[in-house]
């Protein structure tokens, strides 16, 4: 299966809302299908319609496998600063990982932490990790620390 296709059972499964019921199929996919504009919705503060793919995405954003997996990412950027492997991935700017190191670890014991969380946040940090060409990467513009320090206090 291709890297870029996203099995079935991957995007039917989305954490119940606090009523109990799921969002409907359609808003799942959508919030799937959109995931990164609605991380630029979030992290700006937008709110979510209930039942809406925007809420769909906030349900999974925030979910424990989502939080899991962001703090998996934050180990994995620390390693390849320690010690730069020769890869397909975009490298990242080991300076600026080496200066926000408190707050990396921070953040991994802040999403390991039992609890809620954030969907800005969450919404926030997905931005840093994914942007290719910001600060968190090689040749990568802006304050990293001050984007990581964002996203821990909306957390």
């Amino acid at each position: 299966m291709p890297e870029h296709t996203i099995p079935a059972e991957v995007l039917l499964r989305v954490p119940r809302r606090r009523g109990g019921r799921r969002p409907r199929l359609t808003a799942r996919l959508a919030a799937r299908l959109r995931a990164h504009a609605f991380d630029r919705q979030l992290a700006v503060g937008v709110p979510a319609d209930p039942g809406s793919a925007l809420a769909a995405h906030t349900a999974r954003v925030t979910s424990a496998a989502e939080r899991q997996a962001l703090a998996r990412a934050l180990r994995r950027v620390r390693q390849r600063a320690d010690t730069p492997l020769w890869s397909s991935s975009v490298p990242v700017h080991a300076d600026n990982v080496a200066a926000a190191g408190q707050l990396i670890d921070r953040l991994i014991t802040r999403l390991e932490t039992p609890g809620p969380v954030g969907a800005r946040g969450m919404a926030r940090l997905r931005l840093v990790l994914g942007d290719g060409s910001g600060p968190l990467y090689r040749c990568g513009r802006g304050d990293l620390a001050g984007r990581l320090g964002a996203a821990l206090a909306a957390l």
